[in-house]
């Protein structure tokens, strides 16, 4: 050993060291609160993104799809001779056709058989 090395402690390795001071807990629980507030930020507006655009178009053009979307949900969901499509794709056709605010009871009415839960 070298006359500069103190074996007796103080060195890198030694247990005399004192141990980490624990850092206070609400950083992280901030962090992890604020993380799941923007989750559900990112929730809400992903399920209301639909409505919006819906919302958002010129009345022309809402009007167009909305007839459009309807056309195609009499014809492969609503047609005499039974669904054309899947449960699931008519089902989402539906819940598409219920964010317009052409859709008024009478639509709601019509549109009911596809909200219906599908069995597996």
């Amino acid at each position: 050993m070298t006359e500069d090395t103190d074996p007796s402690g103080g060195g890198l390795f030694s247990r005399d060291l004192a141990p980490p001071s624990r850092a206070p807990r609400w950083p992280r629980f901030a962090l992890i609160g604020g993380i799941a507030v923007m989750s559900l930020i990112v929730w809400v507006w992903v399920n209301r993104s639909t409505e919006g655009a819906v919302r958002a178009m010129s009345p022309a053009q809402r009007a167009a799809l909305y007839k459009e979307a309807w056309a195609d949900q009499r014809a492969h969901c609503l047609g005499g001779e039974g669904p054309q499509e899947t449960p699931s794709r008519c089902r989402q056709r539906a819940e598409f056709l219920l964010n317009f605010p052409q859709c008024d009871e009478a639509c709601r009415a019509e549109l009911a058989p596809s909200l219906q839960p599908t069995t597996p």
